[in-house]
């Protein structure tokens, strides 16, 4: 195809090098007639040659001039007119003295004003016939003057031959044709040559950019969009022919400390080194992919059944156990699976790969190393969805409500503190309690803005209430999700000055788990809250796996036993022993102990003589709409009342 522009260029090349040379021709011919008729003729006329007509001795001596052909060779055909259309000399005798029909072409000379010479094909009608064999010749007219200014005299019409002017011309053009070839042929070759090159490199470029969008550049493995190829390969593979297979979802557990620890080069390193584990680990013909950071994928062929996926995933973990060194430093790397398996879980690629994320999901809030989907994981039904999506609307519309529990001083029983807990006013569903929506939630960005909107909300109750001479300490609770976020805790210092509100009388309260999620960001944004003076609870205390190395590492300022020891206290001893050396521990770290889901005055009692500091539960107070908790931080009756018919006794409360 590139010969084909080329070719093209030539031939336009020719083209217009041809005319050029025709043009150039025509115009030596013009000069060549000018000295055969001004050199070789006009010396021999006068003016009154012009005006009278030659003499027979003057046609003669003419005669004799262009016989010798001494001015040239080319000389085909001759006439000099006078002004008066009249023909004084001829080659042809025939045409003497006759008075002619002047054309354009020699009125405009007879004017001035000469012609560029042409190329004219004589014709029988021409007005003589011997002309006509001569072929094509070249018509010159030139103005005969005999003083430098003033009209002409008259003019000489010239005919010289066109053969030797063709033969030039075809040597020329053969010439220029063979010029132009090589040229191009050249011009063609050197294209070619750059042509070709960058072709090649743009094949490799699209070869590296396929791959680069297709395989992950650290470890050369598949990326996400050629694994889920590799699973639409495969469903499509077992409807042609029965069979099945497994997909197994893996994330590195702290992975994000190796990194911050020894650096991005060495999480590098044991990346490219768990991607060489696992394909060690599998059959040759399982598709291993990573995903994204440290997150990784198996596609089991042949996997029939749980059993074999549960096989292939012990063997992936037994893979994972011998440590890895690095700077010296051996580094021992866990992983959490998740597991869906064709047929039994899903039959479309996409729901397998969201199902078993929904295993790995569950798998890394227990802490576990292996899950497998159940349908009872998947808080993600139609009906959860279609919730979650009415949230954005229902923020907007304030819907979201808070309620607040009592917390109170051990000994004495005085209300010090409420911990504000959201429920959802829906206008369809009823009031709908947390464990309804705030999973949802917390997978989607949209838990911040309602974080947000709720501390906004409760630090607006403590505003109130301190009008009313009430002053208490506001507890809210923090996500996962929340900890992550490095803007929170200017966020919130911005609702704290907004309310006017000290920042001591606010207290985030954080589950264990959430904060070991990703102990490093965690502690810098709860660091940051702690440093401006908001107090830091870590709720469910003892559920978790956090070491006590963590827990001193926390900014926190108190933290709340779980309420499944505290249930437990009085029948079971390891619930009690529990309790008392988290009392214990607590003191030795300067902390403040919350007890929460107190139901008896039993357990109230046998918390007080253990040293407990704060009490909350159902004994004390279920969550209460604001108002009515005024009148019983307020001492009225009517929260008595109130109180008594909700709870099997009622503590000694104390108006703050």
């Amino acid at each position: 195809m590139s010969l084909v522009p080329i070719v093209a260029l030539g031939f336009i090349l020719a083209r217009v090098i041809q005319a050029q040379v025709v043009s150039r021709a025509l115009s030596d011919a013009d000069q060549s007639a000018q000295l055969i008729a001004r050199i070789g003729i006009q010396p021999r006329l006068t003016p009154h040659d012009l005006r009278y007509g030659l003499s027979a001795a003057g046609v003669r001596s003419l005669d004799d001039q262009l016989r010798a052909r001494s001015v040239t060779q080319d000389l085909a055909r001759i006439k000099i007119w006078n002004t008066k259309d009249q023909v004084i000399y001829s080659d042809d005798h025939g045409l003497i003295g006759r008075t002619l029909a002047p054309s354009d072409d020699l009125l405009n000379a007879l004017a001035g004003r000469p012609n560029d010479a042409e190329v004219v094909t004589p014709s029988p009608h021409t007005e003589t016939a011997s002309e006509v064999g001569l072929g094509q010749l070249v018509e010159v007219y030139v103005p005969l003057r005999f003083a430098a200014t003033g009209p002409p005299a008259g003019v000489f019409e010239i005919y010289l031959s066109y053969r030797p002017i063709a033969a030039a011309l075809t040597r020329n053009k053969r010439m220029i044709a063979l010029l132009v070839a090589i040229g191009l042929a050249l011009l063609w070759s050197i294209l070619y040559r750059i042509v070709a090159r960058a072709s090649r490199r743009l094949r490799q470029q699209a070869d590296l950019n396929d791959r680069l969008a297709r395989y992950d550049q650290l470890t050369g493995l598949p990326n996400r969009t050629l694994f889920i190829e590799g699973i639409e390969d495969a469903v499509a593979h077992s409807k042609r022919r029965p069979g099945t297979f497994a997909v197994l979802l893996i994330d590195l557990d702290r992975f994000t400390e190796i990194n911050n620890t020894l650096g991005t080069a060495n999480g590098d390193l044991v990346l490219c080194e768990i991607a060489h584990r696992l394909r060690s680990s599998v059959q040759d013909d399982a598709l291993v992919g990573r995903l994204a950071g440290d997150g990784y994928a198996v596609l089991v062929h042949g996997a029939q059944g749980i059993p074999d996926a549960l096989s292939a995933a012990a063997a992936i973990q037994a893979s994972f156990e011998p440590t890895i060194v690095l700077d010296d430093v051996e580094v021992s790397v866990e992983a959490s699976i998740g597991i869906a398996v064709m047929g039994e879980h899903a039959d479309a690629p996409n729901a397998l790969l969201q199902r078993a994320d929904t295993a790995l999901a569950h798998a890394r809030s227990r802490h576990s190393p292996i899950e497998v989907y159940s349908p009872e994981l998947d808080q993600f039904d139609a009906p959860r969805l279609t919730l979650l999506s009415e949230v954005r609307g229902a923020l907007g519309r304030g819907e979201f409500i808070l309620e607040y529990q009592p917390q109170i001083e051990l000994p004495g029983g005085r209300i010090i503190g409420v911990e504000a807990l959201v429920r959802w006013h829906h206008p369809e569903h009823g009031v709908l309690a947390p464990p309804r929506f705030i999973p949802l939630i917390e997978q989607t960005a949209l838990i911040g803005p309602l974080t947000l909107a709720l501390i906004d909300q409760a630090l607006g109750q403590l505003v109130t209430w301190r009008k009313l001479g009430i002053d208490v300490q506001m507890s809210v609770n923090l996500s996962a999700r929340n900890l992550i976020d490095a803007e929170l805790p200017q966020q919130v210092a911005e609702i704290l000055e907004r309310h006017r509100v000290a920042p001591d009388r606010l207290v985030v309260e954080v589950t264990e788990s959430a904060a070991m999620d990703d102990p490093h960001r965690a502690v810098a944004v709860l660091a940051a809250l702690r440093d401006s003076g908001i107090g830091v609870s870590v709720d469910d205390f003892g559920t978790g796996n956090a070491s006590i190395e963590y827990l001193a590492k926390l900014p926190a300022s108190e933290i709340k036993i779980d309420r499944s020891f505290i249930t437990d206290i009085l029948d079971d001893p390891r619930s009690e022993a529990i309790v008392r050396s988290t009392i214990d521990l607590a003191r030795n770290l300067g902390l403040t102990v919350v007890a929460e889901g107190i139901e008896t005055a039993a357990v109230l009692r046998h918390l007080t003589a253990l040293g407990c500091d704060i009490a909350q539960g159902y004994y004390i107070s279920r969550p209460q709409p604001p108002e009515r908790l005024t009148a019983m931080l307020s001492g009225s009756s009517e929260s008595r009342s109130s109180l008594s018919s909700t709870s099997s006794a009622t503590p000694k409360l104390t108006r703050v």
